[in-house]
């Protein structure tokens, strides 16, 4: 089961993008206060577990994480 506060990036108040949805592909900052700092790029679809949803974006847009490899 994914942690409470997982999501993908896309879907993310974090994901610096200038459009109301932000797609898969679309790279942008991650301005996450304690990530900030290293001006860390990441796509849409890449996901972490400080995830806070955007508002406006709608449930579909959060998705669970891909099962390990491990």
């Amino acid at each position: 089961m994914a942690e409470k506060n997982w999501g993908n990036c896309k879907g993310c108040r974090y994901f610096d993008s200038h459009h109301p949805n932000p797609g898969d592909a679309e790279v942008a900052q991650c301005t996450e206060p304690e990530l900030r700092e290293f001006d860390l790029k990441v796509s849409g679809m890449s996901g972490c577990n400080e995830f806070e949803a955007r508002t406006g974006v709608p449930s579909s847009v959060q998705q669970e994480p891909a099962p390990s490899l491990h």
